[in-house]
């Protein structure tokens, strides 16, 4: 029997508002009208198909206004619903509607099986995020490796640590490389060897910071541990004294508030280290740890199978004993206690916490983490490590609920990082490039994606100039070859040229641009520790670039808050279209009005861009091309080169070069 192509005569795009309304993520309870469009396809049947918790409801459908239509109202109980569209066309023979392989919304395709489905969002309709993690430009530092201050903070914090018995390696200058292997009459690797960097050294970098356009700090763990990238934590509650005092975090706080930086901590809560207060495995401190006392204060923080020796750790390395995060006297050390560590560190001036492998966190630990920062203030913020799309994670057999409204605020977005880098690199095109855009968007909960920790490089992934310059798969490499590797100055040029294209996009989408430090001076680096070397200032050029693009998010409310449009054409062109028409924003909010378009042409030839204001591009309502068809355009001027540009008919032309990326203002009057 041949197949007949049913294609081109049924149609649900989810990113568009006549097929789904109200579109995106959701609030509990909300009635979703769902529609198909279908154009000579006779059928005996109809409906739609829902899946919720795992329960399939079948929903038959109804006709209006030349649309079969199905009203769902979502549980109450936040969760990813899961749907696509069953057509009966005789009693034998289903045809299906469902989402496209490889994606969850958009456009979808025709199956003669059950399909992919397309995703619909339910969050905690009591959901927000606080108005400045949507608002901010973030920027990454590893303490260790980003300034000294001229004082003998690291030296006394030093010799503390050895006289605890530690090894403790010092780097005499701050360009020598980084140790990467085992030192002499070392058996192993060990993490142990410092540059010198502090908390001092951070603020006197503030002015500096404060001019790139830097409204919040993100900083890689800063308590006592027995190493330099402090995730193995000795002591939740004391700076470690090689980065300074308590007193000296105060003082940070304190003048990046000055100057309208936030801080945000780094916080280790699925282990600590075995060299701790709590464990104390090598009897280093005055606590009678978990390792050394069945009768320890800590003791029940952990879970030992023969104790003390055999004991369950992070990932089986015995130096980061595993907590269990739900036991009572832990869950009041670190999160509900008076002077817990959660309240000590917001009452010492941080405002949120990043959590380390948030996947490994109980939903109900961090959704406590969350009621107790919130209690503090509604400004205070959550966020987590997640590599994979948040809504949709699951972890230890189940479906993860900290993207739903009740556990965090936002989540580091490496699939923008690994989504940007594969189209820069050739591994997708500009189509591929715009369904993961409008995928997010209509997946995350709006205030969350608004909000998302939109970065390019960090300290657990290559740096972006190294990635897009060289095309090498860092994994690919050993530890030493990763350690002789040398970029060359081609390398380099062309690493510099793709990064302007990564950072163009990464400052044009909703949430907050993180850089990751030294990215806007051209640093480099492999995997780790290669990617946290010192800090140097090379592309004089590249930092201004920063500072511009810092400057223009700054003071337009449409790259903050404004709504978004994607737009693909051919292979290699991307366009990002943001705007606050009529004094509101995404949200509805009064905001100033602002148009930008960022246009992206990442070939190696020339590309006359031609964008279409007036067209019903998904994530565009109606009632917005309404209003923009009501504007009296006068020009499109680039922030880049200044040169300008017509705007007729809602149509923008522009031509952009090889490996190019234009910003442009669109005015009216």
């Amino acid at each position: 029997m041949q197949t007949i192509d049913f294609s081109k005569q049924i149609m649900h795009d989810s990113a568009k508002e006549q097929y789904r309304a109200p579109s995106g993520a959701v609030p509990a309870g909300t009635k979703v009208v769902l529609r198909l469009a279908l154009r000579d396809v006779f059928f005996k049947k109809i409906y739609l198909v829902a899946v919720a918790g795992g329960v399939e409801e079948n929903i038959e459908m109804y006709e209006e206004n030349g649309f079969w239509c199905a009203e769902y109202t979502t549980p109450m109980e936040p969760q990813a619903i899961w749907y696509w569209f069953c057509i009966s066309l005789d009693e034998k023979t289903n045809i299906y509607y469902g989402a496209r392989i490889g994606s969850t919304s958009g456009a979808g395709d025709v199956y003669w099986n059950p399909p992919s489905p397309f995703q619909l969002t339910v969050y905690d309709e009591a959901f927000t995020t606080p108005t400045w993690m949507k608002e901010a430009v973030m920027y990454q530092i590893f303490p260790d490796r980003f300034a000294r201050s001229d004082d003998a903070t690291f030296d006394k914090g030093a010799a503390y640590h050895r006289e605890l018995g530690r090894e403790v390696y010092v780097h005499k200058k701050w360009d020598e490389p980084v140790v990467y292997e085992a030192l002499e009459g070392r058996e192993f690797y060990e993490p142990c060897d410092y540059y010198g960097g502090t908390l001092l050294g951070i603020v006197d970098s503030l002015d500096y910071l404060r001019d790139m356009g830097v409204t919040v700090l993100y900083l890689n763990p800063i308590v006592e541990a027995d190493s330099n990238h402090r995730y193995n934590t000795g002591d939740y509650l004391k700076v470690d004294p090689m980065l300074g005092t308590n007193e000296d975090f105060e003082l940070l706080a304190k003048e990046a508030g000055y100057r309208g930086i936030r801080l945000m901590l780094d916080g280790v809560y699925s282990h600590t280290g075995d060299d701790s207060v709590y464990f104390n495995k090598y009897g280093r401190y005055d606590s009678v740890g978990a390792y050394q006392s069945k009768e320890s204060p800590y003791y029940n923080w952990y879970q030992f199978a023969n104790y003390p020796d055999e004991y369950k750790s992070w990932w089986g390395f015995q130096t980061l004993p595993e907590v269990n995060e739900t036991e009572a006297d832990w869950i009041d050390f670190v999160i509900e206690g008076e002077k817990s560590v959660l309240a000590t560190w917001i009452l010492r001036g941080a405002n949120g916490f990043r959590l380390d492998v948030a996947d490994e966190l109980p939903d109900e630990t961090i959704e406590q983490m969350r009621r107790k920062l919130k209690h503090l203030s509604q400004d205070n913020a959550l966020l987590g490590e997640v590599w994979e799309d948040a809504t949709t994670k699951q972890s230890y057999g189940k479906n993860r609920t900290y993207a739903l409204g009740r556990g965090l605020d936002s989540v580091m977005n490496y699939p923008f990082a690994q989504a940007v880098t594969d189209f820069l690199t050739g591994k997708s095109n500009a189509e591929a490039l715009k369904r993961f855009f409008v995928g997010q968007n209509q997946n995350y909960p709006k205030d969350m994606y608004y909000s998302l920790m939109n970065l390019l490089s960090s300290h657990d992934v290559a740096r972006i100039r190294t990635v897009l310059g060289t095309k090498i798969d860092a994994h690919s490499l050993s530890r030493e070859q990763q350690a002789h590797f040398v970029v060359s100055e081609e390398q380099d040029k062309a690493g510099a040229q793709l990064q302007r294209l990564a950072v163009g996009i990464q400052f044009s989408i909703p949430g907050m641009p993180c850089i990751y430090y030294g990215d806007e001076t051209g640093m480099h680096g492999l995997l780790d520790p290669f990617n946290r070397a010192p800090f140097v200032k090379n592309d004089e050029q590249m930092q201004e670039y920063y500072r511009k693009l810092s400057r223009l998010r700054r003071e337009s409310d449409a790259l903050k808050t404004g709504n978004c449009v994607f737009y693909a054409q051919g292979e290699d062109m991307l366009g990002i279209l943001r705007f606050c028409i009529d004094g509101k924003d995404a949200f509805g909010n009064l905001k100033k009005d602002g148009m930008y378009l960022t246009l992206v042409n990442r070939s190696e030839q020339k590309h006359q861009a031609v964008i279409d204001l007036f067209a019903g591009e998904e994530l565009m309502p109606a009632k917005a091309v309404n209003a923009l068809k009501e504007l009296e355009f006068v020009r499109a001027s680039c922030i880049l080169t200044g040169e300008d540009y017509s705007v007729a008919e809602g149509l923008v032309q522009a031509e952009l070069p090889p490996k190019s990326i234009k910003i442009l203002e669109i005015e009216w009057i």
